[in-house]
């Protein structure tokens, strides 16, 4: 038998090898834009759910604005709301008058285009410099807290001879022992509605109730008044420093100790400055709620990230201030533009500052006269991306509104790399009576 030990050639052998190289290498390059295109899409898809959970507290907090809030001059001074600046600016009490800590807190309050600067740094966020140019936004409602008792609420029914709270069917929805409570006894007319806030004459503090089934009997007599009980904070020190809860928006960045961006705090898909450090007007949408702690040590703003990569947030409020029932005038946070202008600048901005008093029924103020609020927050879509140039200037509000809101300059900023969206969330709060 004769055995055929022909074998390949050694030129054979290099134009395979040479093919199998070019395949690989077509392969590789094309898993390698597979990678990427996925990474975009698993980045933006990420930033998508952040945004969406984010926005989602955002919308429920501004549809709670003015819940569980006080109409009339308190019987008894509260401690006190934010102790730092800049959020002491959008305290409500005036210390100068002789109704210090006792006047009706405001549902809603805002500040328009922050110079940026930076909080103190006993915060419990860290310390941060605030966006330039960003608008600061604070609701005040006693459902805005972080615990579990600021989202419970009851109402009293008469049991002769005691007055005793209504139980409702979910145990989770009722108050437990000494959880703290404001009770408000609510009379609404043909013209007016309001909430008096009652005084608990037990405890060290009147302002508050430490919450029992028996905590109510004292107003047995009044069983044809109408109360209603919203939580505030669960504290087993009977000390509570405010008789509603307070949530602070704001865009900020995270800083070191020498005022620059703090990497080990900002997300690193967050656009970059030209050197590769965090973009110093790039930063996080925070939500802060004040801590109901009494004591001098109180009042510090608790941090909690909403969402990340935010270059700017913008508040338009719109206004009923003839009051026919139909939006004729639109604000930015201040008042101090408008477009349309149903009424003045001054008439916009006096009832921005009024307090939330229903006596003060003909005047102009939140409660009596804003319908809707408009939040509009700029905030990076994915990673960067140096095949792409986005639009610039955009506008982070909606047609029509650049002068209630500002039209942003991405080339300036160096920020052209990345995809950026305009999240927009529009309420009219029930709560307030010009919704009722």
């Amino acid at each position: 038998m004769q055995t055929n030990n022909k074998g390949f050639t050694l030129v054979e052998l290099i134009v395979v090898m040479a093919v199998f190289i070019t395949v690989l290498a077509i392969t590789a390059s094309a898993f390698n834009t597979i990678i990427a295109q996925a990474t975009k899409i698993f980045r933006s898809e990420e930033s998508n759910i952040e945004g969406v959970i984010g926005l989602e507290m955002l919308r429920h907090d501004l549809a709670q604005t003015g819940l569980g809030l006080f109409t009339e001059f308190a019987p008894v001074e509260y401690k006190g709301e934010a102790k730092n600046t800049p959020a002491s600016t959008y305290n409500d009490f005036n210390t100068s008058s002789t109704n210090a800590k006792k006047e009706p807190p405001r549902p809603i309050v805002t500040g328009n285009d922050l110079v940026a600067g930076q909080t103190n740094a006993d915060d419990t966020g860290g310390t941060t410099k605030f966006v330039t140019g960003a608008d600061y936004l604070v609701i005040k409602a006693s459902s805005v807290g972080r615990n579990q008792t600021a989202q419970k609420w009851t109402y009293l029914e008469y049991a002769p001879p005691n007055v005793i709270p209504h139980v409702w069917a979910s145990a989770s929805e009722n108050f437990v022992t000494n959880e703290s409570v404001v009770l408000l006894r609510r009379q609404i007319s043909s013209t007016v509605q309001t909430s008096t806030l009652i005084q608990d004459g037990s405890g060290v503090e009147s302002f508050y109730y430490a919450f029992s089934n028996i905590a109510f009997n004292s107003l047995a007599a009044g069983g044809n008044a109408v109360y209603t009980a919203y939580g505030i904070a669960s504290r087993s020190d009977n000390k509570i420093r405010m008789p509603f809860n307070r949530a602070d928006y704001f865009v900020s960045v995270p800083i070191n100790t020498s005022g620059n961006p703090d990497a080990s705090r900002i997300p690193n898909v967050c656009a970059k400055d030209a050197a590769g450090a965090p973009h110093p007007d790039v930063g996080i949408l925070y939500k802060a709620t004040i801590d109901q702690d009494g004591s001098s040590s109180g009042g510090k703003l608790e941090y909690s990230p909403l969402i990340d990569c935010v270059a700017d947030m913008q508040v338009v409020l719109g206004w009923d201030m003839d009051g026919n029932g139909a939006v004729d005038t639109y604000s930015n946070a201040d008042g101090t533009q408008c477009n349309p202008c149903g009424a003045t600048v001054a008439e916009i901005q006096a009832a921005l500052s009024t307090a939330n008093n229903s006596t003060a029924s003909t005047v102009p103020c939140i409660r009596n006269n804003l319908k809707l609020i408009k939040v509009y927050v700029l905030a990076q879509d994915g990673r960067r991306d140096p095949g792409y140039t986005s639009p610039s200037p955009i506008v982070v509000g909606d047609t029509g509104e650049t002068s209630l809101t500002r039209s942003y300059d991405l080339a300036t900023k160096g920020l052209l790399n990345y995809r950026w969206k305009v999240h927009r969330v529009v309420m009219r709060p029930k709560n307030l009576p010009a919704n009722q």
